[in-house]
């Protein structure tokens, strides 16, 4: 079984990537979140529109997932910042933050 996750709002994410998953603070200096490496993965989202009947349609959509490959001394970790890189866009354009 997975240990349970820690959940907090995007706004921490650059806080939060600073100590490793251990609970010790990262070696190497203060990680730059919008520095490291920035990838995206499209996942699908799906629904059957009536699920008691077998030949039911099924609905997708499109989910993109962005994540950030960063470096500390003991190597590369990754990080998914989706809901960061949302609120990063919204202050960049002047707005507010949402979570």
């Amino acid at each position: 079984m997975a240990p349970a996750c820690h959940v907090f709002p995007a706004s921490e994410l650059e806080a939060q990537i600073q100590v490793a998953g251990d609970g010790r603070l990262r070696k190497g200096g203060r990680i730059d979140l919008s520095a490291c490496e920035l990838f995206s993965m499209v996942q699908y989202e799906c629904q059957i529109d009536r699920p008691q009947i077998s030949d039911s349609p099924v609905r997708c959509w499109p989910v993109q997932r962005w994540f950030r490959r960063c470096q500390d001394k003991k190597g590369s970790f990754m990080v998914e910042t989706t809901a960061w890189e949302g609120s990063k866009a919204k202050n960049d354009a002047g707005g507010g933050v949402d979570t």
